[in-house]
Parts: structure tokens; sequence; C-alpha cells
């Protein structure tokens, strides 16, 4: 039943079809970013998995056949009682405990997959989901019962582990890749108009003949509307400076969009990034000193003193 239930939603997920379900919360499940790993649906690794387990239970049973003769059943003794059987008798068990640990590593998907309906999707309610977690579990309980005492024991230790490493890796690897994706999906259709930035600052008489400078040197800052760090660096500035700034992004941003020429063609990769007269390139925003001595500006006595005082006014020292 599990095998065919997944292979359902699988098929449905990889047509792009609407599968029947008399709750709500079906599609919401199956169309969010947790219903996918590596490209494949997650219903199909859910229908080779519980494919694997029938094939188990099959063979298992098979097993038990060879083991249970009919004309045996009520003679003990006679399970064993010859090579054959006691070679039987091992694969069974080993059937059964296989068979323990495949329903512990169901239950540990299923157990993490119901975290997900009841958190990062905010309760949905998945009728297929809730089948297979109640196919999972009761998986784990028949392989657990149809164990011997003796090797209840000794196998509890490592299905308990496999059920926990199980439902941790899929907490890694399902969330991790769900959380890319919803990344991918809630920045797909976004859009930023170009807007120039405000610069509350006031420019100095430093700060506007070193931007003249720079400009007449053919020195350029490059950078993007929306970076804050360009704004920064205006700021240093202040309004009334001619800043010699190329904006990379002139009609506005959004996914996918490339590079201005001008900023491709000097293979910007950071902003704001400012190109000297020599080719240098200096990225991040700049005390004015820095870029006054990477252009070789020199400002009259006079002046390099009234940026320095009015610098400390905005510091407040």
């Amino acid at each position: 039943m599990g095998c065919v239930e997944s292979s359902y939603l699988a098929f449905e997920k990889l047509t792009g079809g609407a599968v029947t379900c008399p709750l709500t919360g079906c599609q919401t499940a199956l169309s969010s970013g947790y219903s996918v790993l590596f490209g494949v649906p997650l219903s199909a690794y859910g229908a080779a998995a519980y494919g694997l387990v029938a094939a188990l239970a099959w063979w298992g049973a098979g097993m038990a056949d060879a083991v249970f003769d009919v004309d045996d059943a009520d003679d003990d003794a006679s399970v064993l009682a010859s090579p054959e059987r006691r070679s039987a008798a091992d694969a069974y068990s080993k059937a059964r405990a296989l068979l323990c640990f495949s329903g512990f590593g169901l239950a540990g998907v299923s157990s993490y997959l119901l975290y997900v309906l009841a958190v990062p999707l905010g309760g949905a309610e998945c009728v297929y989901c809730l089948t297979s977690a109640a196919l999972s579990f009761s998986i784990c309980a028949i392989g657990w019962s149809g164990l011997a005492p003796k090797q209840a024991a000794s196998t509890a230790p490592a299905a308990v582990a496999l059920y926990a490493v199980v439902a941790l890796s899929c907490y890694v690897v399902i969330g991790g890749g769900a959380a890319k994706e919803e990344a991918r999906a809630s920045t797909a259709g976004l859009q930023l108009p170009y807007a120039a930035p405000v610069i509350d600052n006031k420019s100095t008489a430093y700060s506007r003949d070193l931007a003249a400078f720079l400009t007449a040197r053919g020195a350029k800052m490059y950078g993007a509307f929306w970076c804050s760090h360009c704004e920064d660096q205006k700021e240093l500035f202040g309004s009334g400076a001619a800043v010699p700034y190329v904006e990379c992004f002139p009609d506005g941003w959004q996914r996918g969009a490339p590079l201005a020429e001008a900023c491709a063609n000097v293979g910007i990769t950071g902003f704001p990034t400012w190109v000297m007269p020599d080719g240098a390139k200096l990225e991040g925003d700049k005390p004015l000193k820095e870029l006054a001595e990477a252009a070789g500006f020199r400002a009259p006595p006079a002046e390099a003193a009234d940026a320095a005082a009015q610098l400390d006014d905005l510091l407040g020292f």
C-alpha cells in the first residue's frame, strides 16, 4: 500500500498534476520545498523504500516456510533438526532483524515529516503524509514484535541509533534543501526600482576638492543604489561633492539582472569599488584620507585643517 501511494504521489509531482485529497493541506505539503530531494520527488524515494521493505518481508516469509514446515508446526525440536533447517533459521532471524531496522528507518523519516507538517508548514493536514506515517510506524512495530526477546535486546541500541541518525539526516539534508528552495523562491520575483540615496551630511571644501581631483584624474567609484556601504561612502563626501560615481544597476535590480556594461568591463565584483587612476582597485567604503593618498591628492594646509576640525565635530570629539 505504501509503495502504491508513494508511486501515485511521485507520478503527480513529476507530471505537475494535482492530487485528489479530502483535506486542504495535501497540495501545500506536496508542492513545498520539503517534497523534493536532489531534484527528485521525496515520494519516489518513499516508493523505493516501501518496495524494498515489501521484498524483504517476502523473502522473510520464504525463509519462514523453509523453517516452519506445516507438518512440524507443533514440534519445536524439529525446527533445527538438520543443517538445512539451521541455515534457514539463521537466515530467517536475519530477515526479521533487517525488517526491524527498516521499520525504524522508515519511522525516523516519518517523524521528521510529521515535524515538517506541524512546524514549517504550520499544521498542514495531508492525508497521504499521515497515512504514510501510520504505515511506517506500523512496520516498525511489526518488525520489533517479530523479534525474540534475546534478539530484541541486542538489536534495540542499534535500531534506536538508526532512528535518530535517519531523523537528524532528514533534518539536515531535506530541511537544508527546502530552505534554499524557499530562499530562491522568495527572491525570484523580487524587483527593486532604482532610487538614488539621499545624502544628509554636508560636504566640506576638502571633500569637494578631493571629489573634483578624483574626477579630473579619472578615478571612479562603482556601486549600487541599494548598497549601504556605497551610501556610507557618499555620506563621507557629503552632499554637494561631485563624486565620480558609476551606478551598476541604473535600471533597477531583479534576480538575474546583469551589471551595467561600464561595471562589467572593469570586472566589478563588490560594492563599492574604487578604480584609481593607476588602475588599482580599492573595495569597500574608504576614509577620505586613504582615497586622497591613493590618488596623490594634496590639500592646502588650511583646507586639511578645516576638514580635520569638521570631522572631529562629526565624530563628537
